[in-house]
């Protein structure tokens, strides 16, 4: 029997204590490796149809094509597994837009999504927006995707200190998201897995109410057991004042595809 890479995997999301319904979307597809997070955005409650739109397209896509093309994948970077993400964006992408042209009301909805999938001893990563995928490991948080978001723009100009980031008035205007076009650009990463490593999905409603650090130090204290460390997250974040919905996921790699374990950090290397 062929050895699989093992995670476990807890997800939550919570209306906060300001709003009065959750636009917030989750996905945990344990046996399928993968996981997704949506943050939604739109009146007339649209921004709850994009992101559940989003998990739907998303999820069909994959049960649908889940063979892929080797042709394709020779010709990227990218392997088959992070290519499928991609892809099943771009559908979740059109399922959005198209629904929006056809209901007034939803003109002008969309959504973030980041998406994580654990296949074999590799990390496959696809994101649009600002909802966030980190990295715990060897005592380190890192955050492995970059915010779609005006401020994060000023700040890769140098037009902002992240002082001033944290402070600005600006920091919840995306520059990117699903829904708002026929055809949207997806980041992609890709690196090795380790045992051990732990790794949290969320939407801004929990990075904007706590602090990196804090957020690391829970993982350190409990990432090994993802429901303990998704729920003392969402306490934090509504204790601090839950201005936004909340969404968390946490994974944590019990086991790598045995001999195919990395010993160091593999480069993180950007599609654009």
């Amino acid at each position: 029997m062929e050895e699989k890479t093992i995670i476990r995997a807890f997800g939550l999301t919570d209306i906060g204590r300001v709003r009065d319904h959750n636009e917030d979307a989750i996905h945990v597809a344990l046996d399928d490796a993968y996981v997704l997070v949506a943050d939604g955005m739109g009146g007339h409650n649209a921004g709850e149809v994009a992101s559940a739109l989003a998990i739907a397209g998303f999820t069909q896509y994959l049960a649908a094509d889940s063979s892929g093309d080797d042709t394709v994948a020779e010709m990227s970077e990218f392997s088959l597994q992070t290519l499928a993400l991609r892809d099943a964006i771009y559908a979740a992408n059109i399922a959005i837009y198209e629904d929006a042209l056809n209901n007034t009301a939803r003109q002008g909805m969309g959504t973030t999504l980041v998406a994580a999938s654990f296949e074999g001893a590799r990390l496959a990563v696809a994101h649009v927006g600002d909802s966030r995928l980190y990295r715990f490991r060897d005592g380190f948080l890192d955050q492995l995707t970059t915010d779609h978001t005006l401020v994060q723009e000023m700040l890769d100009r140098k037009e902002y200190t992240e002082e001033e980031a944290r402070r600005s008035r600006n920091k919840n205007v995306i520059t990117r998201a699903l829904g708002l076009a026929d055809v949207v650009e997806v980041d992609l990463l890709e690196a090795l897995l380790r045992e051990g490593d732990v790794y949290l999905l969320c939407s801004d409603g929990l990075t904007g109410m706590v602090a990196d650090a804090e957020i690391g130090e829970v993982l350190a204290s409990c990432g090994a057991e993802p429901e303990a460390a998704a729920t003392q997250l969402l306490k934090m974040a509504n204790n601090s004042g839950g201005n936004d919905n909340i969404s968390i996921i946490v994974v944590y790699v019990d086991k790598v595809v045995a001999g195919q374990e990395s010993s160091s950090d593999e480069e993180l290397d950007w599609f654009d």
